[in-house]
């Protein structure tokens, strides 16, 4: 089953779905840059209580998963964006059918179609990262 690709309007959502990521990162950003338990510095705004610390670090640990799963996002839609230029926007990249249109409407940096998705996610340790 194949479809006609408007590669115009796959281009314009990723580019606004990248913008918005890239909004996201920038928010966050300072609040994982900013490590005040790694500072050391004495005059500084955060408690030395043993709980206090443990919900700093608490916070610290959700706010770097939160920027690796942006980062991760935003390396998908440039992928998804070069695919576009190199006209294979739309091949899964495990078993080189067409995507389906619902899933890329859903999920535009999609780089796979849904069954060879829910096979990565079965084995993640064999996701390829770029």
């Amino acid at each position: 089953m194949s479809w006609k690709i408007d590669y115009a309007y796959f281009e314009r959502k990723l580019d606004k779905e990248r913008e918005e990521v890239l909004q996201e990162i920038r928010a966050l950003e300072p609040k994982v840059e900013g490590n005040p338990l790694e500072n050391g510095e004495e005059n500084t705004p955060f408690p030395t209580h043993m709980a206090d610390i443990a919900d700093i670090e608490s916070r610290i640990d959700r706010d770097s998963y939160i920027m690796n799963q942006l980062t991760q996002k935003l390396k998908d839609i440039d992928a998804a964006l070069q695919k576009i230029v190199d006209k294979q926007y739309s091949v899964c990249e495990d078993c080189g059918i067409q995507i389906r249109k619902e899933r890329l409407k859903a999920i535009p940096y999609a780089r796979c179609c849904k069954p060879c998705a829910e096979k990565r996610e079965k084995i993640p340790w064999q996701k390829e990262t770029l």
